[in-house]
C-alpha cells in the first residue's frame, strides 16, 4: 500500500481540551486530528510510552485513520511493553512497530535517560519480544545529532529504523551540515532513517512559548523533503500534536501545512535507493 512517508508524533486525548506530556498548556488537537490535518499516513502513538495500559481498544481506535502506527515503549519495562505491542498488533494490523524514545541518552551528571545503560543484549531481548507474536514489526530508536554516532555501532543488529532528531536547530546546521550528517549516518548504519522535526524549540526552552520560527521550519522542510525525494531518508516526523491548536504556534503550523501541500502536490514519485547506494 502506497505510503506518503509523513508522520505525526504525539498523544491521543481521552477528554477535551487535553493535557499531554511536554506541552505545558491544554490543547484541542488530538493525535488523530493532527494526522488528518497534515494528511499524514503515519503516527507515533506515545500514550503507551507513559503507560502500557494505553494499549487498549478505546484509545487506539482513534488511530484507525493511519496506515502505519508505531507505539512508544513504556520506559518502566521496555521488554514487557514490547511483547504487549506484539500481541496488540494482531488485533490492529496498522501497527508497524514500536519505538524507544531517547535511546542511550546520557549527558553525564546532568541527565541520565531511562535507557542510558542498556546493553546490546537487552536491546536484542526487547526486539525479540516485539517480534514474538508478529515478526513483521520493526523496532525504532530515537537518537540526536548531538550524540556520538559510533555509540550505536554495537546495537545495530538489534534495531530496524533510526529516528533522528536535531535537539537545538539552527539555520547554519540545516543549511551547511544536515546533508552531510545524513550521508554519514546512512553509510555507517545502513539503516532506514525517519527524520524528526520539532515544532517547538525544546532545546532552548520548555515552559515558555518558543515556537519553531516559520522561516527556520521552512529551511528544515526544504532540506528534508529533498532527501525524501531522493530516497536518502524514509520519512519525516513532526512533533507534536499538542502544539497544533495553540495560538502561539499557529503561524508555524500553517507554514508547515502550506509547505506539505505544495511538496506532496508537486511530487509525482519518490526515488528509492538501496541502503548500499
Amino acid at each position: 500500500m502506497k505510503n506518503n512517508g509523513l508522520w505525526v508524533w504525539g498523544y491521543v486525548f481521552d477528554s477535551y481540551p487535553g493535557k499531554i506530556p511536554f506541552v505545558p498548556y491544554e490543547s484541542w488537537c488530538s493525535l488523530e486530528t493532527a494526522c488528518k490535518y497534515l494528511n499524514a499516513d503515519n503516527a507515533v502513538y506515545m500514550n503507551s510510552c507513559s503507560s502500557m495500559e494505553a494499549l487498549n481498544d478505546t484509545l487506539f481506535k482513534k488511530m484507525d485513520c493511519c496506515k502505519n502506527v508505531i507505539c512508544g515503549l513504556d520506559h518502566s519495562d521496555y521488554e514487557t511493553c514490547a511483547e504487549k505491542v506484539s500481541l496488540f498488533s494482531l488485533k490492529h494490523p496498522n501497527i508497524g512497530g514500536a519505538i524507544i524514545d531517547d535511546f542511550l541518552d546520557d549527558l553525564g551528571d546532568y541527565y541520565q535517560g531511562p535507557s542510558a545503560g542498556m546493553t546490546p543484549e537487552k536491546l536484542k531481548a526487547i526486539r525479540n519480544a516485539l517480534k514474538k507474536h508478529n515478526p513483521e514489526l520493526k523496532l525504532y530508536v530515537v537518537r540526536y545529532t548531538r550524540q556520538n554516532p559510533e555509540r550505536l555501532l554495537p546495537y545495530l543488529e538489534h534495531f530496524d529504523v533510526l529516528n533522528l532528531w536535531v535537539w537545538t536547530s539552527t539555520k547554519e546546521f540545516w543549511q551547511s551540515q544536515y546533508l552531510e550528517t545524513v550521508a554519514y549516518l546512512r553509510a555507517m548504519y545502513r539503516k532506514p532513517i525517519l527524520q524528526g522535526v520539532f515544532l517547538h524549540h525544546y532545546g532552548f526552552c520548555y515552559t515558555e512559548q518558543p515556537r519553531m520560527e516559520p522561516e527556520l521550519l521552512r529551511i528544515q522542510c526544504e532540506r528534508i523533503s529533498e532527501e525524501l525525494r531522493w530516497g536518502h531518508i524514509d520519512g519525516w516526523c513532526f512533533l507534536q500534536n499538542g502544539w497544533f491548536s495553540l495560538q502561539s504556534h499557529r503561524e508555524t503550523i500553517q507554514e508547515l501545512k502550506s509547505y506539505l501541500d505544495w511538496f506532496y502536490g508537486t511530487t509525482t514519485c519518490f526515488h528509492k535507493l538501496d541502503m548500499k547506494g
